[in-house]
């Protein structure tokens, strides 16, 4: 089955379950290594990396919430408290149906997010990828409201979510509300579409593929790249253990909240994208949207005649293993 590429490098740095863990409960990394070697090399890096200060994120991104649990509130967000009336509610009143994607690297969510904007379902992307400069920013009121207020097309806010983008939104909305609270409870008429891909090994080679080229998107008037990708066995094995540990926290992010998303398949969506999008619409109630069957296309295909070699590769020296 064909894949089509991901739109941003850093959502590949942002799935590991250590950073989940150590977002929930202010852990530091750095003392669970010896427990953690299993997670594999790349994705233990990955980790410490994403947890350590080079992010920007200073206190913020070890201070987050045990469920169910307010985390003391700092002067910084005291003072942001004070302001009345909130933005962050003045933009949520504009929100008539909200929705959010939950993806994986690789599990071709631009091209679903691509889909839904054209069809006027929103617009949704990385809104909230906080590693970025314009997240490094105590007034978290503004910022998140700014984001809701100019992303809000026709009354939905559509945005996609790795599972620690997740976590770090509801931690940011707990520090504006003093409150901990789950998406569902913030946005009105609120709906989870979960993005899966079957083929874990061709996702896995697709991320290890990305991380080699620093393709991670191509347009369709881009020119064809001639970048032979090298086999690396371990290091596309490293990938399918950091796609495996971004779908587990997926599952235990849905358990622990009793949610039940709306599961969607990559392999159905692109074999029919415009019965997808029909579906996505019924699942938010939308009957106001527009047709995608004449759009064009703006994501090309990236899986080519190496990619295909590097997953029969691999797949046979998983099988190979034991034998002599």
């Amino acid at each position: 089955m064909q894949e089509i590429g991901h739109r941003d490098h850093n959502a590949s740095c942002c799935i590991s379950a250590t950073s989940y863990a150590a977002n929930r409960t202010g852990v530091d990394a750095r003392n669970m290594v010896p427990g953690l070697l299993n997670i594999g090399r790349h994705a233990l890096e990955m980790t410490l990396n994403f947890i350590g200060a080079g992010h920007g994120l200073g206190p913020f991104l070890s201070k987050s919430l045990v469920a169910g649990q307010e985390e003391p509130v700092s002067t910084d967000t005291q003072n942001i408290m004070k302001k009345a009336p909130s933005q962050l509610q003045d933009a949520l009143n504009k929100i008539e149906r909200g929705y959010s994607i939950a993806f994986t690297p690789r599990c071709g969510s631009n091209y679903l997010c691509d889909l839904l904007t054209q069809a006027g379902i929103g617009q949704p992307t990385e809104y909230f990828q906080y590693e970025l400069p314009n997240w490094r920013s105590v007034d978290f009121d503004a910022a998140v409201s700014t984001v809701l207020r100019e992303n809000t097309v026709n009354g939905i806010f559509g945005t996609k979510l790795a599972h620690d983008h997740c976590a770090w939104l509801q931690s940011a909305i707990a520090k504006i509300t003093g409150r901990y609270t789950t998406l569902g409870d913030l946005f009105s008429n609120h709906r989870w579409v979960r993005l899966v891909r079957r083929d874990k090994i061709a996702q896995a080679v697709s991320l290890y593929t990305a991380k080699v080229t620093q393709q991670w998107l191509i347009w369709q008037d881009s020119g064809k790249s001639s970048v032979e990708v090298p086999y690396d066995f371990l290091a596309i094995l490293d990938c399918y253990k950091t796609v495996v540990t971004a779908e587990l926290a997926w599952d235990v992010y849905f358990s622990e909240h009793r949610i039940e998303p709306f599961i969607i398949t990559y392999e159905d969506m692109i074999e029919n994208p415009q019965r997808m999008i029909s579906e996505i619409a019924a699942c938010l109630a939308l009957t106001n949207w527009q047709s995608a069957e004449a759009t064009k296309e703006n994501l090309r295909i990236q899986r080519d005649e190496n990619t295909a070699s590097l997953i029969s590769q691999f797949r046979h020296t998983l099988i190979d293993i034991g034998s002599f």
